[in-house]
């Protein structure tokens, strides 16, 4: 009697712990299904890539260079310029340099290819991009191995719904 018993309990522990592991899975299973759901619905809206270079490759103290800030914009997306004649309407892109005394800044950034048309949301003139947008800021080198950093931020828009974005980011030139 105590032998069947004991293979009673030693088969009903067994049970349990694979009982035990079976919902392990199941919950893992279903976790991982939510996660799935979740990250296809949330998925961040980009319609700006920007990229940044230089104007010259052999760069020395003294020089005067400009850094360039492109942007490919996605089908039916404008970017606004930071070039605006208003002081209520759509965001314009703004550019924050962090100082420091390896370069200086040269006149202010220039918006390279802009577009202008009345805005009847705003009811102002709007100067924008559509598909590629660029800008060109001057800078003095002061120091060998000088450091550019700073932010930008803008607002890019859908002509297709008039769905909005505002987006940031920081950038960095390391000129050696």
């Amino acid at each position: 009697m105590t032998v069947v018993i004991t293979l009673l309990k030693i088969t009903n522990v067994q049970s349990i712990n694979s009982m035990k592991i079976n919902i392990k899975k199941q919950c893992c299973s279903i976790s991982l299904l939510l996660f799935s759901m979740f990250a296809i619905n949330a998925q961040i809206l980009t319609p700006a890539k920007w990229s940044t270079s230089v104007s010259k490759e052999k760069i020395k103290k003294g020089d005067i260079i400009e850094l360039i800030f492109k942007i490919k914009l996605d089908d039916t997306w404008h970017l606004y310029s930071n070039v605006q004649n208003y002081e209520v309407g759509p965001k314009k892109t703004e550019f924050e340099f962090e100082p420091n005394d390896t370069y200086k800044l040269v006149g202010n950034i220039k918006a390279i290819g802009t577009k202008t048309e009345y805005d009847d949301i705003f009811e102002v003139n709007v100067n924008y991009f559509e598909k590629t947008a660029e800008f060109r800021q001057k800078v003095k080198i002061l120091k060998s191995k000088a450091i550019i950093e700073g932010t930008y931020n803008y607002q890019v828009c859908t002509t297709v719904d008039g769905k909005c974005i505002l987006g940031d980011d920081d950038f960095e030139f390391k000129i050696n």
